[in-house]
């Protein structure tokens, strides 16, 4: 099971929102949860993640309120973590800055790379970090075209290859994302689209659903 957490902000519900219209269009089987102090018992989490696993649970998304940043992260054991706020990640910085290299080899983190730079980080941590936005150092970004927004719809590209959380290389590509079925804020749509990516979604099915 792939298990992911997502720091809490104004945007978190509708990135989440969107992580499910990718996720269901696929028929995945996720689930959401949030972090609660019953996560740093052992036993009671091992019965949770069993529970899940019964259900046939692929994937399991945990929002993370700010103030259980820091020991969220040591207690979970995420493979992913997608941040959208600096203020978020300046939290988990100024906290976990001499154990910051330690979780990154540990987890894949999701970076907005217009408000957190790329050239903030050393090039071994960047082969765990996935960044999307607009700027020239988004591994997700928006059409080449440069028109985001087209008839209702939201044009989506990976720019470079990259390895998914399966070890599939990803091979750059466009989509489109129908902004009927999900929200409008580009961030929150280049967020969940950089986690579907990243879980293997086939873009493609997508494009049949329009």
């Amino acid at each position: 099971m792939h298990i992911a957490g997502i720091l809490e902000n104004d945007r978190t519900k509708e990135i989440i929102d969107t992580i499910k219209y990718f996720l269901y269009a696929v028929n995945k089987k996720v689930s959401f949860s949030e972090y609660a102090a019953r996560f740093k018992n052992k036993q009671l989490w091992n019965d949770y993640l069993s529970a899940l696993i019964q259900i046939e649970t692929e994937i399991l998304v945990i929002k993370i309120k700010s103030r259980d940043a820091d020991e969220a992260l040591r207690t979970l054991p995420l493979n992913t973590l997608i941040v959208n706020d600096y203020t978020n990640w300046k939290a988990i910085y100024s906290k976990n800055k001499r154990d910051l290299s330690n979780l990154l080899c540990q987890m894949i983190v999701i970076l907005n790379s217009d408000i957190i730079k790329p050239s903030n980080f050393t090039d071994e941590e960047k082969c765990r970090l996935l960044f999307y936005g607009f700027s020239s150092d988004s591994n997700i970004t928006t059409s080449s075209t440069g028109e985001p927004f087209a008839n209702g719809k939201f044009l989506c590209c990976v720019r470079e290859g990259l390895i998914s959380t399966n070890g599939n290389v990803v091979e750059p590509q466009e989509f489109v994302v129908n902004l009927e079925n999900t929200v409008s804020d580009p961030y929150s749509i280049l967020a969940a689209a950089s986690f579907a990516v990243l879980n293997d979604i086939d873009t493609n099915r997508l494009n049949l659903m329009q």
